[in-house]
């Protein structure tokens, strides 16, 4: 669905009694919101990078689009990245495991076998402006009512008196419509497969 389409249904809907119905600026800031919480819910979009591993612990930048990881997996001993080889992350127990101090950095040790690692993460939405309404946004169709429950979330915060109540609303029917989506199957969760089915889905194996 294109972003415009996206615009009009909120205004139609969830913001049809507010005010911010009419400030197209603000409807795809709320929509950017919401995707970024939407894509913390689901894995919509997973991406992979490579780490050198050295003779010492080293730290190394994330890209700009990280979110959060999803796994790390050291080298067979052929020098293939190894979906057996599962690494810790933030183990303080293992001294082998990946540490992430911050969400910009990456401290590989040397102590993991091989020559490097493979990080899968979630990453980021695209970011939409009012230059994009013809673009597609990218997020599964049946997505779209939990983003407009996020959006109408956001448009009531600022809103007082029965403002709350509507907002809260709005918030749990977002909730419920996340909850719906993972029951039917129609959206994938971290934990709804398994970390080989999403190699071999996205062209790792």
């Amino acid at each position: 669905m294109i972003l415009q389409d996206i615009v009009n249904a909120a205004k139609f809907s969830e913001l049809s009694s507010t005010a911010v119905k009419d400030n197209t600026s603000a409807i795809i800031t709320f929509l950017n919101l919401g995707l970024l919480e939407l894509y913390k819910r689901f894995p919509l979009k997973t991406s992979e990078v490579t780490y050198a591993v050295g003779e010492t612990t080293a730290s190394y930048s994330l890209p700009s689009n990280f979110m959060y990881p999803l796994a790390v997996y050291g080298e067979d001993i052929y020098g293939n990245i190894d979906i057996e080889e599962k690494i810790a992350i933030n183990e303080d127990s293992d001294e082998k495991a990946v540490f992430f101090p911050n969400h910009k950095q990456v401290q590989v040790p040397s102590e993991i076998r091989g020559d490097r690692v493979s990080i899968i993460y979630v990453a980021k939405p695209e970011t939409y402006t009012e230059d994009d309404l013809e673009a597609e946004v990218d997020l599964p169709e049946t997505l779209i009512e939990a983003l407009l429950h996020y959006i109408g979330y956001k448009a009531h915060l600022g809103i007082r008196s029965d403002g709350q109540t509507e907002n809260n609303a709005h918030f749990i029917r977002f909730d419920a419509s996340c909850r719906k989506a993972r029951e039917l199957g129609v959206a994938y969760s971290t934990d709804s497969y398994k970390m080989p089915d999403r190699l071999t889905y996205r062209g790792f194996a």
